[in-house]
């Protein structure tokens, strides 16, 4: 959100990208994680992984897309009362 603000503060577009990614030393572990892109006239929008300091490539899958994480948070929801939850992912990726 800092990055986020800053790129706002000079007036180029930006958005908040939540997803998955995939660590290269980690094959196993696919996990949530966010990433910012800002658009650069004469690129496009183009990645910016603070947290991991490189640009996202194709180990990122992106989820949605907002502002910031309110808009674009992987869940949301609201519970009320005490209830058991058991929360189970399945993801197929492929090439089109």
């Amino acid at each position: 959100h800092i990055f986020l603000s800053l790129v706002r503060m000079n007036n180029l577009p930006c958005r908040y990208v939540s997803g998955l990614f995939k660590p290269i030393d980690d094959t196993d572990n696919l996990s949530m994680h966010a990433w910012a892109e800002v658009f650069i006239e004469g690129l496009g929008w183009v990645g910016f992984d603070t947290a991991n300091k490189i640009s996202p490539d194709d180990r990122y899958i992106r989820v949605a897309i907002g502002r910031d994480y309110s808009d674009a948070a992987p869940i949301k929801g609201v519970t009320l009362g005490v209830q058991h939850e058991c929360l189970s992912v399945s993801i197929l990726i492929s090439e089109q």
